[in-house]
């Protein structure tokens, strides 16, 4: 093992070689010199775990490339959604427009005027940028945005309640993905939580009782991942938007998913929408804006205009608030809403593509692969909104079925260790992909992987 050892080239040997030198060039010193260093030490443990006997100085040479890569490539990479589940969260969220984007490019790119007023040539206000089209399209007085919908709810809960009362519905008090508490965000908020009705039934009684002169605000908040079926009893919003209007308390809404699609047509009943808020009375509503309303990840918050200059004068806010990236994404997205093109928005058409549709799809992408089809089917399955939207309920699809020799779980492992990683699905014994989240630009792609699939048997 000793003579193994001494076979080891020194750091300095290594980057004196022509090889190293270009990699030298292009990464720089410093990631090079690390490079080298972490694939000498790979190379002992090889050695001494007895998985390495010769050709040392080439096992070196060779490993400093791939670790160097591994040490540089970005961990967060392009992946192609197989699963169906169209506002994913583990995988991103929604899919933004490319004419969002391009837009977002043409201002992160060069200056903008993000914080000056080109009218008067003085210092301006960022929030102005997207409250004009927010305040337009959802037709509200004001509107503000801050980094994500959690941040928003607590904003709102600090700006009206700190050292005061929050009056919400016992059947409300919800949790949702990375253990966001609605009770645990009250008290970091400062305020006081004051729990009315049952789990089950509230009534608009239930509210008025616990009114009183230090309440700071009462808050409804959308259960947006869960549903309580059966005996069950809630307060419509306009109701205890009078009331809070008649007790002089403002009167704040979660919606969480921000949804602007009437769903029915899809058989989904329980999704209420932002302008239905809006038009209930409700003082502020807030949501994400990488969920239904399909933009960059933020939460946004609209409503009264006395209002939301009070939540502009929280130093929170500060602490909160988005970048030009951000507001460019918002302001160019809403943009396309008013203008009722929504076909250029990824998460309508994913959403309201037609089962059929997706299955012709399927059936083109099978007829233009240059390969033996023989192990591929075209399966019914069922696809989900996500993102915490829409619980138990999911849009009829079709996917690609894999009944190859190899066990699903090798078939899925190959797809996802692709350079351009595929996630899937397997259900009964079958790895399948759902091709309602498949995007165009997918295609070319998934067509390379599966014919190598089909042809190598993994």
């Amino acid at each position: 093992m000793k003579e193994l050892f001494k076979q080891i080239p020194s750091v300095d040997e290594l980057l004196s070689k022509s090889e190293i030198k270009s990699l030298v060039e292009k990464f720089g010193h410093f990631l090079v010199k690390d490079s080298v260093r972490k694939s000498i030490a790979k190379v002992r443990e090889e050695i001494k775990s007895g998985n390495l006997k010769d050709k040392i100085p080439e096992r070196v040479l060779n490993l400093i490339p791939e670790v160097l890569k591994r040490e540089v490539e970005p961990s967060l990479k392009r992946v192609i959604n197989g699963t169906g589940i169209i506002i994913h969260t583990n995988l991103g969220r929604a899919v933004i427009s490319e004419n969002v984007m391009d837009y977002v490019k043409s201002i992160a790119t060069t200056y903008n005027n993000l914080e000056y007023d080109l009218k008067d040539g003085k210092r301006g206000h960022r929030d102005s940028h997207a409250e004009r089209l927010l305040s337009k399209y959802f037709n509200v007085e004001s509107a503000t945005v801050v980094n994500n919908n959690a941040a928003a709810v607590m904003l709102i809960i600090n700006t009206f309640a700190e050292g005061k009362e929050v009056v919400v519905s016992r059947g409300e008090l919800i949790e949702i993905g990375g253990s966001f508490r609605i009770p645990e965000i009250m008290k970091k908020a400062g305020a006081k939580l004051v729990e009315v009705g049952t789990t089950n039934k509230t009534h608009l009684k239930d509210y008025a009782e616990a009114i009183n002169e230090n309440t700071g605000l009462v808050l409804k908040v959308h259960p947006s991942n869960y549903r309580i079926t059966g005996f069950t009893k809630s307060v419509p919003a306009k109701d205890i938007a009078d009331l809070c209007k008649e007790k002089g308390v403002p009167f704040a809404e979660d919606m969480g998913s921000g949804n602007i699609y009437d769903l029915k047509g899809l058989g989904i009943y329980d999704e209420p929408t932002v302008k239905e808020s809006v038009e209930a009375g409700i003082d502020l509503i807030s949501f994400s804006g990488d969920k239904l309303l399909g933009c960059v990840q933020s939460g946004i918050i609209i409503g009264k205009k006395k209002y939301i200059e009070k939540i502009r004068k929280n130093h929170l806010l500060r602490a909160l608030r988005v970048d030009k990236i951000t507001y460019s994404a918002i302001e160019k997205h809403m943009e396309l809403l008013l203008r009722e093109r929504y076909s250029e928005i990824p998460v309508y058409n994913m959403i309201f593509k037609e089962a059929e549709e997706i299955k012709r799809e399927i059936e083109g992408f099978i007829s233009g692969l240059d390969c033996d089809t023989s192990g591929l089917e075209i399966i019914e399955t069922k696809s989900k909104i996500g993102g915490g939207t829409t619980p138990e309920r999911e849009i009829g699809s079709f996917g690609l079925a894999f009944n190859l020799k190899e066990n699903p779980e090798k078939i899925e492992q190959y797809f996802r260790s692709r350079e351009i990683p595929v996630i899937g699905r397997i259900k009964n014994d079958t790895f399948f992909i759902d091709f309602r989240t498949i995007l165009e630009k997918d295609i070319p792609v998934l067509k390379d992987y599966v014919c190598k699939l089909l042809s190598s048997q993994v």
